[in-house]
């Protein structure tokens, strides 16, 4: 009875509720605008790779050379706080529909105006990591002031005979000066750090995600979105991906200039467990399907397995499915908490190198533990041993579901409607 109760209002209340909040403009602005960052962080990870390799003798070797790797990694991540800024404008203005290019733009130039240094002058350096929760902030409110100005019509309309290209560019001229100017006064005539004062607002959050319960607490909410039919990664992610994504350009870049990386939690962790074959570890369910004894289940296994080598777990999450299972929803959450913890730790004491780089999340487990910490030979067999342990973990429940199953393949029991 009590278990009934909990599902319907899980129906009725919570997942309507965790739906519109993944449907929220600015959590479709911050998902797809972070998006863009990604060919540049994998762009500038390939070099950190090389500069890094974990070969007897290659840093002498490699010395000679490192500023002409350090370039490209100058030039990717080390922009990422304006290429963010472009990214996050683009996209409120495309949810806004109003002039996505005017409005990139504006967005830039009012994030670059917040970074200006105490002699107000720019400094490359400030445009990386350190602002990236600038870049968010600056561009959403600049995206909104723009909006408000077209929608209120408050903008030079020129006769319809003038060329469209000239039309826009006036049409954005006020809304430009009110966001340009006021930038301006703020860190010019005001002499405000915008940039550290927003870093001080998101820090509690910062240091929490980055502590060992946020990260399992962060951990927790995503599986528990999953197994209510929302998608925790689109909608529990978007608050700890850019904190994440700071701590791997941070990490990068004390690597690239000899420092050591400090940060466990840096984009990438997830790897180390929840993330193996997709969320949840379902590579290890999908082990264990190729073990069934019912066709469904060994049907499946065959169909999922191909996605899940290259992280993409739908067939499995649908198809089985893990969402709304109650018997799978214990090590869907319990085997990634785990994993994740043991991984902090082993992490933490340095038993595996920081994470420095990023890959595309579709690289298969093993082969994405082995970049991401620079070719750490211990993050494969960490990986290794995560996997072996999801599959005893899935093992005993996915049992029960194979049984059943088997029962109704061979009719001694009528299938669920």
């Amino acid at each position: 009875m009590q278990n009934n109760k909990f599902m319907n209002w899980t129906r009725q209340k919570l997942m309507p509720a965790l739906g519109k909040m993944g449907e929220n403009k600015y959590m479709i602005v911050l998902r797809d605008g972070m998006i863009i960052s990604v060919p540049f962080t994998i762009f500038g990870s390939i070099f950190m790779i090389i500069a890094n390799l974990p070969v007897p003798g290659w840093s002498n070797i490699i010395k000679p050379y490192l500023p002409i790797l350090n370039a490209p990694i100058n030039m990717s991540t080390g922009l990422i706080g304006l290429i963010i800024a472009l990214g996050i404008s683009y996209t409120l203005a495309r949810e806004n529909k109003i002039d996505r290019l005017s409005a990139s733009v504006i967005g830039a130039v009012a994030f670059i105006i917040c970074e200006l240094n105490n002699q107000m002058v720019l400094d490359p350096a400030n445009l990386g990591a350190s602002s990236m929760f600038t870049a968010i902030i600056v561009s959403l409110v600049a995206g909104e002031v723009y909006n408000w100005f077209i929608k209120h019509k408050i903008v030079i309309k020129l006769p319809d005979s003038v060329p469209p290209a000239v039309a826009s560019s006036f049409v954005s001229l006020i809304p430009a000066l009110v966001i340009l100017g006021g930038a301006w006064v703020i860190r010019c005539l005001l002499h405000l750090d915008i940039n550290a004062f927003i870093t001080w607002i998101f820090s509690p959050l910062t240091a929490t995600l980055g502590s060992f319960w946020g990260m399992e607490i962060f951990t927790f909410f995503t599986l528990f979105a999953w197994t209510i039919g929302i998608h925790g990664n689109n909608t529990v992610g978007i608050v700890a991906g850019p904190v994440y994504g700071n701590f791997l350009m941070d990490n990068m870049h004390k690597a690239m200039n000899g420092g050591v990386p400090t940060h466990i939690c840096a984009d990438g962790f997830l790897t180390f467990g929840m993330a193996m074959g997709g969320t949840g570890a379902v590579l290890g369910l999908v082990i264990c399907m190729l073990f069934a004894k019912s066709k469904r289940y060994k049907q499946l296994a065959h169909l999922g397995l191909v996605p899940c080598i290259f992280q993409i777990s739908e067939p499995i999450m649908f198809g089985v499915p893990v969402v709304l299972n109650p018997i799978l929803a214990i090590p869907f959450i319990t085997i990634p908490l785990v994993l994740q913890g043991i991984s902090y730790f082993l992490f933490k004491f340095h038993v595996i190198h920081m994470i420095i780089a990023s890959v595309p999340w579709t690289t298969p487990t093993l082969l994405n533990g082995f970049l991401i910490t620079g070719g750490d030979w211990k993050a494969v067999v960490w990986q290794a041993i995560c996997l072996v342990i999801a599959v005893a973990g899935y093992w005993p429940f996915f049992r029960v579901l194979d049984k059943k199953a088997l029962a109704e393949e061979q009719g001694e029991v009528a299938p669920e409607e």
